[in-house]
């Protein structure tokens, strides 16, 4: 008895119904408020690990409807459980390259873009593995890009998509952190005093840069 109590317990930790739910088909469907309402919506937490307060796309979005978890799976943009935000990686691309299926946890930032937390990926991700090969060789080569690979960034969704359904990202670098912190000079400063270019970017770096200069924006209702 004492195991089955443990084990509900486990099971209420990654999988949880909210009855005010709803989801939005577009960006600007979820900027403007414009969702369509759930009854419940169940939202299942594949991954073991904890990464930083998001982690990637482990979510797995559910209704208990057919039809309706079908859309959800291929064609919402985002969902919203209370005031938690979840985006759909389906059809994310950042040089050409997905993430694959399932959602990921998300927040608002500035009046026109969603921000969320992923894996590296595209050229640069490629590059780095690449050369990481190189360099240590054999199993260790291997090791090494696969732990690179698993480092969280941050990226900026702040347009729809394409006509093929595709939505270009963009990944957060110097050039747009600079952007975001330009009237937070210390901010600023603090975000650059990272020398090494791939640590600077971490999302462990930069979420709580962009959260103590207060962009983050709550999701109208």
């Amino acid at each position: 008895m004492r195991h089955l109590f443990t084990l509900l317990i486990a099971l209420v930790a990654v999988t949880t119904a909210d009855a005010q739910s709803r989801y939005f088909m577009t960006l600007s469907d979820l900027m403007s408020g414009n969702g369509i309402q759930l009854d419940t919506l169940f939202t299942d937490h594949h991954s073991k690990s904890r990464q930083l307060w998001w982690g990637g796309n482990d979510y797995v979005l559910t209704t208990g409807d057919a039809r309706v978890d079908k859309t959800l799976k291929k064609n919402a943009f985002a969902a919203m459980q209370g005031d938690t935000l979840y985006v759909n990686c389906r059809n994310l691309r950042y040089e050409k390259t997905g993430f694959g299926n399932g959602y990921t946890r998300a927040m608002r930032i500035g009046e026109h873009s969603v921000l969320f937390v992923n894996k590296m990926i595209g050229r640069s991700a490629r590059n780095s593995v690449a050369f990481t090969s190189v360099m240590f060789g054999g199993i260790a080569g291997t090791i090494a890009a696969s732990q690179y690979n698993k480092q969280q960034v941050c990226y900026l969704i702040s347009w729809g998509a394409d006509e093929k359904g595709r939505i270009d990202i963009r990944l957060l670098d110097d050039a747009l952190i600079e952007q975001m912190l330009k009237d937070y000079h210390d901010l600023w400063l603090e975000y650059r005093s990272e020398q090494d270019d791939r640590k600077r970017i971490l999302a462990d770096r930069v979420v709580p840069l962009l959260e103590k200069a207060g962009l983050f924006n709550q999701s109208k209702r």
